[in-house]
């Protein structure tokens, strides 16, 4: 019962993740405020504070946790992040070779790769912000502490935490040959998962999953020659 608990508080921040920032747009209109209606700078702003608001709200539920592993973080940093950039190259490596396998099956883009590419050349500072700071701490909250409550078995966790990223990051695109990109995907978020569960601190996935956004939003935008000031 208590891991069923667990597992529908998880249940319940995911929907509340998928939903929150169209409850609080719908919420804006009922006061005569449409976000949707705004310029490309007030949407930015508005999309921005929504978001961190909902990192808020993940902070306050999780704050004990988070401040006591943050201090335990940076005490133990270099340790944390030798072990954190071993995984990430692993997870870098079956990344590269699943992605290469998949364009020789199905020759197209991930549907979230495609979808983030094009609005970056309409919102580049909203998806920057999204990418590199939004997302490493929100799916790592949801996706890994959160998620892992519900187990009492760390492999199962690692499995079922890999499994659930690689299909929210292709929910779009459910056709027989583009769940193979579940594979990419979801190697990460399986990575992320034994990360977390080998040190016991958030903030080494967090700090990797930052890395690799970063890292991904970067060749973006220069490969687009888009520009953050740009909005």
């Amino acid at each position: 019962m208590k891991y069923l608990n667990r597992f529908l508080i998880f249940a319940g921040l995911f929907i509340l993740d998928m939903l929150y920032s169209s409850i609080i747009i719908l919420l804006f209109k009922e006061i005569g405020i449409d976000i949707a209606s705004l310029n490309n700078k007030y949407q930015t702003i508005s999309f921005i504070l929504i978001d961190l608001s909902f990192m808020l709200i993940l902070y306050i539920i999780f704050r004990k946790e988070l401040n006591r592993e943050l201090i335990k973080y940076f005490k133990n940093f270099k340790d944390y992040f030798g072990f954190g950039f071993k995984c990430w190259i692993f997870g870098l490596l079956i990344m590269m070779t699943s992605n290469i396998i998949i364009q020789l099956i199905y020759p197209s883009t991930a549907d979230n790769e495609a979808a983030i590419q094009s609005a970056l050349t309409i919102m580049p500072l909203y998806i920057a912000f999204s990418s590199c700071i939004f997302a490493p701490f929100v799916e790592e909250i949801i996706f890994r502490k959160a998620l892992r409550k519900a187990f009492n078995n760390d492999v199962l966790f690692i499995i079922s935490s890999g499994l659930l990223f690689g299909l929210v990051h292709n929910l779009t695109n459910l056709s027989s040959l583009g769940l193979l990109y579940i594979i990419p995907y979801g190697s990460f978020g399986a990575v992320f998962a034994y990360m977390y569960v080998k040190t016991n601190n958030i903030f080494s996935s967090i700090t990797f999953h930052f890395i690799h956004n970063t890292i991904l939003i970067s060749i973006s935008l220069m490969s687009s020659g888009g520009d953050l000031i740009g909005i």
